[in-house]
């Protein structure tokens, strides 16, 4: 078949233009001409392809149309009467003459009827009849009725089949209708989770209405590392798998989801299946879990059966994608609290990827209608037909097309063919509408700098572009429940001036005008192919009220770090509001100091009153009862003693300095082997006999007061930990971040930071009135005592292992070194957390400032490396710290001094199995997790320590 192009249709069209200016063509032979065209049929495709001659071209044309338009039936005039075919047949069983006039005419009115309604059946408006069209419509209706069934069989089969026709149309249209409001609706879904209280539970309930509208599955269950979850009660339990079912996973092939409920009797028994009509069954890729979809089927959505399509139609890949996000989910919130916006955002990625996919279900739909009056066949290979026909292209990647057995010339298969293929195309263009809300609804949710509200053309909620907190709410006069994710402006407003601003802007659509109401919001007419769509409002806060224009760099700075503090307090509030239980927990140490809620100390000022003095004296002469005499405490080592020693696992997270406690010479070896695989010794030129010299005194200082957790060890690791990951971070692309003299004051300071510990906390030291926190003004008192102790040894001259430092080059390194030992106070855990998440994100990352920041989140995670360790070496590391907390706690109620309630009963073990569990949860994973993402997930193995540690946490605290 000649192929047509672009020049072709032009001319084509050009021509039949002329022609019906002329007078030579109808309207409807030219309608019928761009059927045919658009149809390929041969004859005209050929026509168009070969002649060039415009006169030719349109007698061409004519004489085509002459062709294919059926003739006239001319009836033979018989000059005799018992010519007559009237008198030929019986009056019962025979049509007159005059009803074959009749009936032409009729069928000619039928015809234009027929097309009316059609017209009036596809158009998207709305029409109300009056009481009297009606009437006679349904009169209409009964008489052709009583006509069809009164009829010869012929005439019958020909109105039956209009009848027919009509519903089919009627079938594409409401599948259109349904599918567009189902998926209109879904995309309201993610309002549920703008909720500034949500709560686990709360977040499973979300999750299950988003995978019911996605896919019409009511539970899950899934199978991973050993435990299954059930989302019907919502568990974890430990599962040990049998022989039997694990030969029948074996042979579940990855890339397919396969329905269980028959074939598989030992995974639909685990699966407990009976249960539902549908188990649609995965093995979630680069994943050992094993996931199945549940569907009851009770009640019939639209949507029934979309998994039943997957492997017919291949998208696979976003069934896998959801079934791991699902995964993930519910495996964080096991373990983490979780981040409304950040699920919010991977509902969207997903919500669109499944809209896309839709167009498959449309197009199976559609075959299934159009199967019940026309032979359809989507296998065009072997399509044979001695009937009419004509091949419908998807237009897909997939390259689908069907072939439908229609024929075009007659009136009722035109108009289901036109509907067809105007309800796919209008489908498509709703999918192309649905990314364009998508990437407008994400853009705004990682904005933090506006508050938006999106309205549909009847003022309901469809849009909310983060949860509404108890500020917000009461600084813009807002009301409003996630749970009524179908409410309108005039109840989620309270602003009366707003409201009258919104209505206002609604009688006036055809101004389309955008004004401001006040300073702190704005609201937007959407408008869409000059129809109103509904609108937006906008609240602006924060940033987004200053011009930084009108700042100067300094100035930019300071405003930056105080909204920065604000979303810290804010994040903390948000935290604490969700879970009471961390007010008197373990997180209440790394809270700003500012706004610590230390209620306990509201009666506890301390002063210089004799007995105060007393007891500080007495405390003082029980702490240097603990102190190791230097003569005894002193390890002295030589250079010639440092043999080259393999030390395993030097570069990875699975180093372990524990079977090295009792061996003080190779704990030494591991920090000269440290030192050596960075070149430090050869770049700095580093003594021998000096670096043995530091390393003696460290250690001495380190563990002077017999800690248990703040010794030597705890200094060895954290420094190992800073080089493993320094490692990580030079494969990724911020590698240039960390040149040898970052990298040197970066592991020096890690090793250095908690030198000379006292075994307690600051809180401790300032309400002791310690000389540390009178020294420091209860500012980071250890972290400034760490510091300068180290620096004293490095500007001793026995133990100096830079002095070929010029002053310059000393100078920047003791910033850099005190710089992260501040750090590592724990009181600075959140701010440095939200500074270097916002860092990050900007396209100028990578200051000096920055550089500062991004060596102040590695030693800060470093010094939390014993608990990323597997379980049993975390809790090793978790009973050590615990001991140091239980003898604070003793000493605070010896002498007076505030309790704090979360170091009491730490001897316990499902106490402090409580207590551990929000440690990890609420601190320790999160910055883990933050390191992670920025070394490209290099980290991973060590956040997946963190999530079993706090599994196997919870497990002791509830036994």
């Amino acid at each position: 078949m000649p192929k047509q192009n672009l020049s072709n249709y032009i001319k084509f069209f050009n021509q039949i233009n002329d022609l019906e200016q002329k007078g030579l063509i109808t309207s409807k032979q030219k309608h019928l001409l761009k059927v045919n065209l658009t149809t390929k049929e041969y004859q005209l495709n050929n026509l168009i392809c070969t002649i060039y001659d415009e006169q030719d071209y349109q007698s061409a044309i004519l004489q085509y149309l002459q062709n294919i338009e059926p003739q006239p039936k001319i009836r033979c005039q018989s000059s005799g009467e018992n010519d007559s075919p009237i008198r030929q047949r019986r009056r019962g069983n025979s049509l007159s003459k005059v009803s074959q006039i009749n009936e032409t005419k009729l069928i000619a009115q039928l015809d234009e009827l027929n097309d009316q309604l059609m017209t009036l059946w596809q158009s998207d408006s709305q029409f109300h009849f009056n009481q009297e069209l009606n009437d006679k419509l349904r009169k209409v209706g009964e008489f052709i009725t009583k006509t069809a069934t009164s009829t010869p069989s012929s005439s019958q089969k020909q109105v039956s089949n209009i009848i027919d026709s009509n519903q089919v149309i009627e079938n594409l249209q409401q599948l259109y209708k349904n599918m567009k409001q189902h998926f209109n609706d879904y995309l309201r879904c993610h309002i549920l989770l703008m909720d500034d209280k949500l709560s686990t539970e709360h977040l499973n309930n979300v999750l299950r209405a988003f995978m019911k509208n996605l896919v019409d599955a009511d539970e899950i269950t899934f199978i991973y590392k050993n435990e299954i979850y059930n989302s019907e009660n919502g568990h974890f339990k430990e599962i040990k798998l049998t022989d039997k079912q694990e030969q029948e996973i074996s042979l579940i092939l990855e890339g397919n989801v396969i329905d269980i409920s028959e074939g598989y009797p030992e995974i639909s028994s685990l699966f407990q299946t009976t249960k539902f009509k549908g188990n649609y069954l995965l093995k979630i890729q680069n994943s050992s879990c094993l996931f199945c979809f549940h569907s009851q089927g009770e009640h019939k959505m639209i949507i029934d059966s979309f998994l039943s399509l997957c492997n017919q139609y291949q998208f696979f890949e976003e069934v896998n994608q959801l079934a791991y996000f699902l995964l993930e989910t519910l495996k964080q919130a096991r373990v983490q609290c979780f981040n409304p916006l950040q699920l919010s955002h991977m509902i969207q990625d997903i919500g669109i990827a499944f809209i896309r996919c839709s167009k498959y279900f449309f197009i199976h739909k559609s075959i299934t209608i159009l199967s019940e009056r026309y032979k359809v066949c989507k296998d065009n290979t072997s399509f044979i037909s001695m009937h009419p026909s004509v091949e419908f292209d998807f237009r897909d990647s997939l390259n689908l097309s069907i072939h439908i057995c229609i024929d075009l010339n007659r009136k009722e298969d035109m108009n289901v063919y036109k509907q067809f293929n105007l309800s796919y195309n209008k489908y498509l263009k709703f999918i192309k509408q649905c990314y364009d809300r998508t990437t407008f609804y994400k853009f705004f949710v990682k904005s933090q700098d506006s508050l938006i509200f999106e309205f549909d053309k009847q003022g309901q909620i469809t849009f909310v572009s983060q949860p509404i907190t108890s500020k917000l709410a009461e600084d813009f006069n807002i009301s409003f429940n996630p749970q009524f994710y179908d409410a309108s402006y005039t109840s989620i407003f309270k602003n009366k001036n707003l409201i009258q601003h919104i209505e206002n802007q609604l009688q006036d659509q055809n101004k389309w005008k955008l004004s401001d109401s006040n300073a702190t919001y704005e609201v937007f007419m959407k408008m869409e192919e000059k129809y109103f769509k509904g609108f937006f409002v906008i609240f602006q806060q924060g940033w987004f009220r200053y011009s930084q224009k009108s700042l100067d760099a300094n100035q930019w700075n300071k405003l930056r770090k105080s909204f920065l503090q604000q979303e810290t307090n804010q994040y903390l509030d948000k935290l604490e509001q969700k879970h009471p239980q961390l007010k008197n927990s373990v997180v209440q140490m790394f809270k700003p100091k500012a706004t610590q809620k230390q209620s306990q100390f509201k009666n506890f000022s301390p002063s210089f009153s004799p007995r105060h003095l007393d007891q500080r004296n007495s405390l003082q002469e029980s702490e240097s009862i603990r102190l190791i005499p230097k003569t005894k405490g002193t390890n002295h080592f030589y250079p010639d003693m440092i043999t080259e020693s393999c030390i395993e696992n030097i570069d990875n997270f699975d180093f372990n300095i524990l079977p090295y406690s009792t061996d003080w010479l190779e704990k030494q070896k591991v920090v000269f082997s440290i030192l050596r695989r960075n070149n430090f010794i050869q770049d700095y030129n580093i003594s021998d006999d000096a670096l043995c010299s530091f390393l003696c005194a460290l250690e001495y200082k380190y563990n002077k007061r017999g800690n248990q957790f703040h010794n030597y060890d705890h200094g060895v690791t954290v420094m190992q930990c800073t080089h493993a990951i320094s490692l990580e971070i030079l494969k990724t692309q911020y590698a240039n971040l960390l040149n040898q003299f970052t990298k040197f004051a970066l592991i020096m300071s890690g090793l250095c930071h908690d030198v000379s510990h006292t075994g307690r906390t600051n809180i401790f030291e300032i309400n002791s009135l310690s000389n540390l926190a009178i020294r420091y003004h209860d500012k980071s008192v250890l972290e400034q005592h760490h510091a300068a102790t180290s620096i004293k040894l490095l500007c001793a001259p026995a133990t100096n292992i830079i002095p070929n430092f010029t002053s310059a080059e000393f100078r920047e390194f003791r910033k850099l070194f005190i710089s992260n030992i501040l750090y590592t106070d724990i009181t600075e855990h959140f701010n440095l957390m939200k500074n270097f998440e916002a860092r990050i994100k900007e396209l100028n990352f990578g200051t000096e400032e920055d550089i500062r920041l991004l060596t102040g989140m590695i030693i800060h995670t470093s010094d939390f490396t014993g608990g990323a360790k597997p379980f049993k070496l975390s809790r090793e590391w978790s009973t050590r710290v615990n001991m140091e907390f239980q003898e604070q706690y003793s000493l605070e109620g010896k002498f007076g001094y505030p309790q704090l309630p979360y170091m009491k009963d730490l001897d316990q073990l499902p106490i402090m199995a409580k207590s551990e569990v929000g440690f990890f949860k609420f601190i320790v994973r999160p910055l883990w997790s933050i390191m992670s993402k920025f070394a490209e997930d290099r980290l991973q193995q060590s956040v997946d320590n963190l999530e079993q540690t706090i599994v196997e946490w919870e497990k002791l605290m509830i036994n």
